[in-house]
Order: structure tokens, then sequence, then C-alpha cells
């Protein structure tokens, strides 16, 4: 049978209720949003200049360590009928200026997100992640998942645990950011004086080859030498740092295996450029080359 009974007031959860979040709670979802697009943005911007890299590396590093001058030049000649096409091109430098721009975008977002979420008394103080073993007793396995440590330093491939680094001690940049920054200075000047300077002057770059090289290291060996070792060096760390982010590689193994393919990949280039400067430049190619090169 049905009875009467006396009415309760019903209690409303508070997802039942009008929105309780504040002004601040609201921007740090708007940032934390801004974050993780920025962050893809900058994953992906960078493939087709990625790829330009690694076609470009094997002519004037690579090849001529191993197999000659000549054997570069022609891979060097094969590469351009590829990243010489104004399209192509085109895409190879908007894919490095949007990876740039979101990349210091990033930075510039997560400072806010930090400022946003510690106050401006602790906007400086980074946290440093610990380091996570993956299976207890393999050290090997140990994975260093803190942007601030990079590769860990040279103590953490010898056992004595990663540290935080010097340049996000004192810099506030992670070394991966660090070294985009200086890899962009170094292409910068690269490109100008193998592409845009031949450019100004005979418009296009059809005489550079590795004798262009070869006239510079001639000229200013110490300079150009240590500048375009400096470039391979930063620029393999960089990519191959940041290969290691997208891909989730952050073990002590794979640190070890970075740390190899760079220095594979400086020895390379050392050796590239002392048999590009052992090339006999003909006095027409220096007269041409000096007016790229003054």
């Amino acid at each position: 049978d049905l009875k009467e009974v006396a009415p309760e007031p019903v209690e409303l959860s508070a997802s039942m209720g009008p929105s309780t979040s504040t002004p601040s709670e609201n921007r740090h979802g708007s940032v934390l949003r801004a974050i993780g697009i920025l962050n893809k943005v900058q994953t992906y911007s960078v493939l087709p200049f990625s790829a330009f890299s690694c076609l470009h590396i094997l002519g004037v590093v690579i090849t001529p360590a191993i197999f000659g001058t000549e054997a570069g030049d022609d891979m060097i000649g094969l590469g351009r009928e590829i990243y010489h096409v104004p399209l192509v091109e085109y895409g190879i430098l908007g894919s490095a200026a949007v990876h740039v721009i979101s990349g210091v975008s990033l930075n510039l977002a997560r400072k806010y997100y930090r400022y946003l979420k510690y106050g401006k008394s602790n906007i400086k103080k980074r946290q440093s992640g610990d380091d996570k073993l993956i299976v207890p007793g393999k050290e090997e396995d140990i994975e260093v998942r803190d942007a601030d440590k990079g590769l860990g330093g040279i103590t953490s491939v010898l056992g004595a645990g990663s540290r935080v680094s010097f340049t996000s001690r004192y810099l506030g940049l992670s070394p991966l950011a660090f070294s985009g920054y200086f890899f962009l200075a170094l292409l910068t000047g690269h490109v100008y004086y193998e592409r845009v300077s031949p450019i100004v002057v005979d418009g296009d770059s059809s005489f550079v080859d590795l004798s262009y090289v070869a006239y510079s290291l001639q000229k200013t060996f110490l300079k150009t030498y240590f500048g375009l070792n400096t470039l391979v060096l930063v620029g393999s760390y960089h990519m191959l740092v940041g290969m290691n982010r997208i891909l989730r590689r952050f073990t002590l193994k794979q640190r070890k295996m970075t740390y190899k393919a760079i220095f594979v990949l400086a020895t390379l280039g050392a050796v590239s450029l002392w048999r590009i400067s052992q090339i006999d430049v003909l006095p027409a190619m220096a007269a041409k080359f000096h007016s790229y090169v003054p």
C-alpha cells in the first residue's frame, strides 16, 4: 500500500550545481591546454627539417669522411635535386621557423604556468624529477625523464647518478633548449655563407660545393674548422636528444647509445673537414668564392 511520507530536503552534489572554478583555475587550464598544443606543434613541425638534415649530413659529413670528397660532391648534387626545388625549400624553411617559434612560445608558456602555480618568488625554482628505475637491479634501465638533466651527464654514464645541467641551474634553460638556441645561431651563419651570399652575388648557389668549404678552410682554417665542427656537434646533440624525448628513450642504455652516436658524428665531421681542406681550389674558383666570403 502507498503511504504518505514527510518531505525531506535534497542536497545537490557539487557536480550538479553551478561551476565553482575560480579565474585562477581557469587560467591554469587554459595555459595547460596551450602547452599541450604547442608541444605537439613543436614536435611534428620539425620533421621536414629533420629529413633535410639527414640528407645533408650524409653528403657533407659521412660520405666525404668515408668515401672521399668526390663521392661527397656527388651526394650533395643528388640532395640538391630534392631540397633546392622551391616548394621543398620553402617547406624546409617553414618547418624550421615553426619549430623555433613554437619552441620559444612553449618555453614562455611553461614559465608562465610555473608563475601561476608557485608564485613570483618560486618561479626560478625548477623542480628536478627523480630518476626512475624500471626493473630493480637493472641499472641499465634507469630512466632520466627530467629535461633539466638532458642525457644525465657523464656522471650518469659512469654510474654516479644524473645531475641537473649547468644551463638549467644558471640560465633557466634545459640542455635541449639551450642547444637549440645555440644551433639556431650557428645554422643562421651557415645558411648565410652557403646559400644566401652566393644568391646575392650570382643569383644562385650552383657554384657552391665542397671546394667552397675547402677555400674557407684554407683561408681561415682554425675559424672555419672550429665553427663547422661545433655546428656538427651541437646539431647532432640537439637532434638526437630531441628524438630521444619524442620516442621516450630515457634509459641509461639508450642514453649511452646517444652519446656514442654524437661522438661518431663529431668524429666523422672532423675527418670530413680535414679531407675537404686538402682539395685543390682552382684560382678562378678561388676568385669567385672570395666574392662570397670577402
